[in-house]
């Protein structure tokens, strides 16, 4: 390949091709002008922003970096740069990368956006909030930055102009969905007792449960629905609310030819939680565990003069939301010296291949009981009935605290920094979780250790 118009040319056609999103001929073509030329600053762009569409984060940062070693003031290289060092859980970095843009480009609205994103993962809300707003003044219809400012705005405790903002998930979500087309109108609040609403699910399980722990005031308003729930969900809210219709996925598509109205789950609050007060409405409990299970854990469970306490200490993302584990995910070993105590019995409700973790737990002086004939992720009966059979639930950020607060069984969840992944485990005035009432949240800004986190837990429970 000659350097001059062939480069060009064949820059063009990769473009066309990824435009196409016919990636991998792209690359091939991309690869090609780099083993001619190292340093062709738009084959090493278009190779970096090929590994960022497939996730592979550490090959989009090197890639962009040796870009910038060509042009060190190219915004768009700058700003993917700053994403994959997001994505990779350096946001301090990322935020310089946004600044470097930003400083070059001052109306950049992609690098404003980007930047609120990294400020709200460092847990300056109020900073984010400013950078979200400057990019919705250059473009007031972008769903990203919309959707970033509702976040912020949700974790400072702005619910009203947050569930607003909200509402602009199904676009500017980094995991977006689409809106279902029921083919009735949406709810809204002049329907209140005037129709048959169709609430159907969104997002992920934890997502499922934190909204539907608002399920219960529709039915205190006589409000007539159809509950749309995970398949491995319904019999525990059929156990808990019997007067309920409640349906799988598979079973929704004939149970809503009844209703004239539909709401996806997650605008829910939008309409019943705009103020902090409102919180005190949350139910105690939403589920309830089978009674015959639950009682052959708690045999299992029994030690004279133990308190036995479930634990659960991480969460498993795909790869388009690995930036979340750096502080959802606590080390096992971190709970080593709590499995020692022995006024304390360590239960294991951590879902997912853990086996080599429990390896190294056990050969470090771990102390803690499997339940190997359980499979945590697909037999949520079973794993409600563990819940329920512990005295107190200690977890991080993950499905276990959500169906143990679903519960209300005793739980502390824990972070560090005082800068929770999501918005609803700020704690209120008390320290509690304001979704769940009986979720204790176990965090403080000076708390940057899981080691440091553990040992609190332990005072807690010891007192």
């Amino acid at each position: 390949m000659r350097r001059d118009a062939d480069f060009e040319r064949a820059m063009r056609q990769a473009a066309a091709l990824f435009g196409q999103g016919k990636l991998a001929e792209a690359q091939a073509l991309a690869e090609e002008i780099q083993r001619v030329d190292g340093r062709h600053f738009y084959a090493l762009h278009l190779l970096s922003t090929i590994a960022m569409r497939r996730s592979d984060w550490e090959e989009g940062l090197r890639l962009a970096s040796a870009a910038l070693e060509v042009d060190p003031r190219h915004v768009e290289v700058l700003c993917n740069r700053g994403s994959a060092l997001r994505m990779l859980h350096r946001y301090s970095e990322a935020l310089a990368d946004y600044d470097r843009a930003l400083a070059i480009a001052p109306g950049s609205h992609v690098a404003l956006n980007n930047r609120g994103v990294a400020l709200a993962a460092l847990g300056r809300h109020g900073e984010a909030l400013a950078s979200f707003g400057a990019a919705l003044r250059i473009t007031p219809d972008n769903p990203r930055a919309r959707y970033g400012r509702g976040i912020s705005r949700l974790m400072e405790g702005d619910f009203a102009a947050g569930w607003d903002d909200y509402e602009w998930r199904w676009a500017g979500s980094e995991n977006a969905t689409a809106m279902r087309p029921l083919g009735v109108p949406l709810f809204t609040d002049d329907n209140w007792g005037r129709c048959r609403l169709a609430l159907w699910t969104e997002q992920g399980l934890g997502d499922q449960l934190l909204f539907s722990t608002l399920v219960p005031e529709l039915e205190a308003r006589g409000q007539a629905f159809v509950l749309e729930a995970d398949a491995r969900l319904v019999p525990a809210f059929r156990r808990a609310h019997p007067a309920w219709t409640v349906v799988s996925p598979r079973e929704s598509e004939t149970a809503f030819n009844v209703c004239d109205r539909h709401l996806p789950i997650g605008s829910l609050p939008r309409l019943l939680r705009r103020t902090r007060d409102s919180f005190e409405r949350q139910p105690k409990a939403l589920l309830a565990a089978d009674p015959d299970r639950t009682a052959r854990f708690r045999s299992r469970f029994e030690s004279a003069g133990a308190l036995v306490v479930g634990i659960s200490w991480r969460t498993f993302q795909p790869k388009t939301r690995t930036y979340y584990e750096g502080r959802k995910n606590a080390p096992l070993d971190a709970f080593r010296d709590l499995s020692r105590a022995r006024d304390l019995r360590l239960i294991d409700l951590q879902y997912g291949d853990t086996a080599t973790e429990f390896a190294a737990f056990a050969a470090n002086g771990g102390r803690l009981i499997r339940l190997e004939d359980l499979d945590k992720f697909n037999d949520l009966e079973g794993l409600l009935a563990a819940i329920e059979a512990c005295d107190v639930i200690v977890s991080t950020s993950n499905v276990t605290a959500h169906l143990a607060g679903c519960l209300g069984k005793r739980t502390m969840v824990v972070y560090l920094r005082a800068n929770p992944a999501f918005h609803y485990w700020v704690a209120d005035a008390r320290g509690r979780c304001p979704w769940y009432p009986s979720v204790e949240i176990v965090s403080d800004p000076a708390m940057d250790s899981w080691d440091e986190a553990l040992r609190r837990v332990t005072d807690r429970l010891r007192r």
